[in-house]
């Protein structure tokens, strides 16, 4: 019993460790898109009009609180003239 207790404590480590290391992940993406964006002199809204999603949304993804499809990340970097790979190069 004591073990099972150290494995399921293990594995939940093992889960907040990759869900840290994803938030970073969501951060440096979002820092990417709102760095190329304001660069571009286009505001939140745009973008937002842009890519068919909501301005809160993209906030959300710019602060990286929100989780990103591909669809809307092929749109993003669409609409921002950029490939794909050089808003997720990390």
């Amino acid at each position: 019993m004591h073990v099972l207790s150290i494995e399921s404590h293990h594995a939940s480590y093992r889960t907040y460790a990759v869900g840290m290391s994803n938030a970073r992940y969501k951060r440096s993406l979002g820092s990417r898109i709102r760095s190329t964006r304001t660069g571009l002199g286009i505001s939140q809204r745009q973008l937002a009009l842009m890519t068919g999603t909501s301005r809160s949304y993209l906030w959300k993804i710019e602060t990286g609180t929100a989780d990103i499809g591909i669809d809307i990340l092929i749109k993003v970097a669409q609409a921002l003239d950029v490939q794909v790979r050089d808003l997720i190069d990390f």
